[in-house]
């Protein structure tokens, strides 16, 4: 127990000098923190809170799900104030950029693990085992962080132009190594390469949901290659996830938790992560945007589980989320898989089964089951896209979507919202949808440059 706490406090140096500095330039003296047990590389997989299984938040505060009153604008860092306002000056000279740095930190620590093992030498088959499954939960997280960081700090993916600018790939634990920009496809590439490989040591379902199985690689899969545009493959992968399991909470026997209407962990949950919080997470002027609330009708019972008015008449506060406390969640759940498959399979022209997939889900969300009977062609899409709106909310799915459709005409739409008076658009190809890479992290890495 002592090598791992050590263990845990020497990594936790390396993060906070990182997190103060250049991630590249942190020297950590590695020949103090490397393990010499397997329980000692499961503690480090096993640092949940903000690393290991951290989602972004800026794919939130950018998106058109939610709206900020001016109560709540001085509460926001300059990061967060830009996202917002889709405006490039993101950061001042000394700033790290906090989705950067916490989508690296745990690709840090996936890297310790995939080093370490590689010298690592099992004494028996239970560690020869053991070692396989470490490698492979590693090798989950890596290319989870990697995907996390490209729909952040990359343009938006385009089938037809995929060697656009990506992010740096790190497959190394050795920090002082700088890694350049790699394109699109080689990104991509490397994370599918790394699910393959992680698929073959993980268990179908998880221990813990805070660990990674094949049914979490199946529906991440699921997801890229929906943000891909490859909707065969995503119509592969999100049936192959629900197989494993498909198990829905039915909002008619949905009953508050307390203040929370969800349990950590519910039965939908496939892999849990949260969203890092903010100076407004879950504030009174934290409103849900008018026009997505007015997707919901009296019989969604959505409505009901999701919002409370708030103290302002005619606002409304988003309440219940899948982390179960008031951390926006940003992990892997069934309810997007199904709509993963219902699209893909509309797309693909398999109508029957993207219908069967819609009214699976909205027979647990609705008090009597929607007639869904002449649905067909352009139309179906649209309501399978609508209850994507209406269900993913506040995940940072959202702007995935926005990022993917916006290169449809037929979907493409432009954002508009009022900041203190001052009224901002995001159009649909609009440079408000890629991040910029933190000033801090070019200066200090000449392969960025």
């Amino acid at each position: 127990m002592k090598k791992i706490v050590n263990y845990s406090i020497a990594v936790s140096c390396v993060i906070l000098q990182s997190a103060c500095g250049d991630f590249l330039d942190a020297k950590p003296e590695l020949a103090l923190v490397i393990p010499e047990e397997l329980n000692e590389y499961q503690s480090i997989l096993d640092a949940e809170p903000r690393q290991m299984n951290y989602a972004p938040k800026l794919p939130l505060i950018s998106a058109d799900e939610m709206l900020l009153g001016d109560a709540a604008i001085p509460r926001m860092t300059q990061e967060e104030l830009s996202a917002y306002r889709w405006e490039s000056d993101f950061y001042t000279i000394d700033d790290y950029g906090v989705d950067w740095t916490f989508g690296y930190q745990p690709i840090y620590y996936a890297n310790v693990v995939l080093d370490g093992l590689e010298n690592f030498t099992p004494a028996n088959d239970n560690e020869r085992s053991m070692a396989k499954r470490l490698e492979s939960a590693a090798r989950f997280y890596r290319a989870w962080h990697h995907f996390q960081l490209l729909q952040v700090y990359a343009p938006p993916y385009n089938p037809e132009n995929n060697t656009l600018p990506g992010i740096p790939i790190r497959r190394t634990a050795d920090i002082n190594v700088a890694t350049g920009l790699s394109n699109q496809q080689e990104v991509y590439g490397f994370i599918l390469e790394d699910l393959a490989l992680a698929y073959e040591g993980l268990p179908d379902l998880p221990e813990l949901k805070t660990r990674p199985s094949k049914w979490a690689v199946d529906a991440l899969r699921s997801r890229i290659y929906l943000q891909m545009q490859v909707y065969s493959k995503a119509m592969e992968a999100s049936s192959a996830a629900l197989l494993l399991g498909n198990e829905l909470v039915d909002f008619r026997n949905t009953v508050s938790q307390g203040a929370y209407f969800f349990p950590r962990f519910n039965q939908e949950v496939i892999f849990h992560a949260n969203q890092a919080s903010t100076g407004f997470t879950f504030y009174r002027e934290q409103w849900v945007d008018p026009s997505l609330y007015a997707l919901y009708d009296s019989a969604d019972i959505r409505k009901r589980v999701f919002f409370q008015e708030s103290r302002i008449p005619g606002r409304f506060n988003f309440v219940s989320r899948y982390s179960g406390d008031y951390f926006d969640w940003g992990g892997l759940a069934v309810d997007e898989v199904l709509l993963d498959r219902a699209e893909a399979s509309a797309r693909m022209g398999n109508e029957s089964q993207a219908l069967e997939d819609l009214r699976y889900l909205l027979a647990n969300r609705y008090e009597e089951g929607l007639v869904l009977e002449g649905l067909t062609g352009r139309a179906l899409l649209e309501k399978i896209l609508e209850e994507r709106r209406k269900e993913l909310l506040f995940r940072g799915i959202r702007w995935m979507d926005l990022r993917r459709l916006n290169q449809d005409p037929e979907f493409a739409i432009t954002i508009t919202r009022t900041v203190q008076g001052e009224e901002k658009t995001l159009l649909p190809g609009g440079e408000g949808y890629t991040v910029p890479i933190p000033t801090r992290e070019r200066l200090n890495n000449p392969e960025l440059k």
